[in-house]
């Protein structure tokens, strides 16, 4: 998992030297500082930052998941190994695309591949996929439990989770909507800052801070206990 951990502590520093620099901007006394970003660059960075945050939860989960499939590769010697609910989402993961079949000799030869698979005393490469796009909490934790990993939270950070805090959604739920309307052009980067603040800003990253800690080290658990295996 350490590259897991690389990733995020890359992505977390990345968002607090943007942070350091939007309080030092806010300033009063920055005002009249030359070059200092004011008016609608600063709008812009702000909403900047809720697309960085975003960023570093979802290629925290993306990494998590390509350590699991790289723990599995080097330490099972067959899928038959693999728990019920790893070897569910290590099919659909090599062969979602080719489920529907369209043909009788398709659906043979995909019967085929899979029999093949089963006798093989290695598992070939393959990557489980993160929710892209949408990583909210109940979507990290679905993604979880479709691996075997049940996320057991403390009741003060559930309940901070929990909350719903904006059009009845959570702050993970409210942060994805804003970087989908932002990735999809529904929203101006400006206009998306004109309405937010660092504390805003802080009170999200700080959050997903300790959640993605907290999912790293479920994940780290589950490798390091081999709990893939059936």
């Amino acid at each position: 998992m350490i590259l897991a951990r690389e990733t995020f502590s890359e992505r977390r520093e990345e968002v607090e030297e943007l942070l350091q620099y939007l309080e030092k901007s806010e300033d009063p006394t920055a005002l009249t500082t030359p070059g200092a970003p004011k008016g609608e660059t600063l709008r812009i960075l702000r909403a900047s930052c809720y697309v960085m945050i975003y960023n570093m939860i979802e290629s925290t989960i993306s990494v998590c998941l390509e350590d699991l499939s790289t723990a599995i590769q080097s330490t099972v010697p067959s899928v038959q190994s693999l728990n019920e609910k790893v070897f569910e989402r290590y099919l659909i993961s090599k062969y979602n695309s080719r489920l529907i079949t369209s043909s009788n000799e398709r659906a043979v030869a995909l019967a085929r591949e899979l029999m093949d698979e089963v006798g093989r005393t290695s598992i070939s490469e393959f990557v489980f996929v993160a929710p892209s796009g949408n990583c909210t909490d109940k979507n990290i934790e679905n993604t979880l439990n479709g691996v075997g990993i049940k996320l057991k939270m403390e009741k003060d950070l559930k309940t901070r989770v929990k909350r719903k805090v904006s059009d009845n959604r959570t702050i993970l739920e409210a942060l994805v909507r804003i970087r989908n309307d932002l990735a999809h052009g529904n929203r101006a980067f400006s206009d998306v800052g004109q309405g937010a603040t660092v504390v805003d800003l802080k009170r999200t990253f700080d959050l997903a801070v300790e959640y993605m800690e907290l999912v790293i080290n479920h994940f780290e658990d589950y490798i390091d206990n081999s709990g893939y295996l059936s």
